[in-house]
């Protein structure tokens, strides 16, 4: 039986294989780096126990900075569902207020720096023995084909190699 703790955990890191981690992410509120998914407690069917409460839908969650998520769950705690919308407006607006904008501005070209470097990682890691998705690279799917259009070369008996060979290519073709 799993834990409380150990499915709270699993959705997230569901969203950050989805959607990148959050620190990928402006805040959605002052537009700095992220930290943290943030649930919006929009899902009817969320899940909670033990004080934690979540959502199993990546679409339930917006990136947000420590700052700003800790507003946000407080607001929720103080008011609930209901009045969460009134409550946050005020909040949003002296989020964005409060920072400068030339430092949203150089967060955002270190997030695009930070991005760049994230899908270059990925692309080098389907380069290599598969990825994170358990998809095997495509030089892997080569390899493995040319290895068996050599050890299938002789081909059955009375065939000859003219027709094994156009035989073979038109495998290889297909594959």
């Amino acid at each position: 039986m799993t834990s409380i703790a150990s499915e709270y955990r699993a959705a997230h890191r569901r969203i950050d294989e989805i959607r990148l981690p959050a620190k990928y992410h402006d805040c959605a509120w002052c537009l700095l780096t992220a930290d943290q998914w943030a649930y919006l407690h929009n899902d009817p069917h969320e899940r909670s126990e033990d004080g934690r409460v979540w959502s199993e839908h990546s679409a339930n969650y917006v990136a947000m900075c420590r700052s700003c998520h800790k507003q946000f769950d407080h607001a929720y705690r103080r008011v609930g569902r209901e009045g969460l919308a009134e409550a946050i407006a005020p909040l949003i607006t002296a989020a964005y207020a409060s920072v400068n904008p030339e430092r949203r501005s150089v967060e955002a070209e270190a997030r695009e720096d930070s991005i760049k470097a994230a899908h270059a990682f990925l692309i080098a890691q389907d380069k290599g023995l598969g990825n994170r998705y358990g998809k095997v690279p495509i030089e892997v799917q080569r390899q493995t084909r040319d290895l068996l259009v050599r050890a299938y070369a002789s081909g059955p008996p009375g065939m000859t190699t003219e027709h094994q060979r156009q035989t073979w290519m038109r495998w290889a073709a297909d594959y």
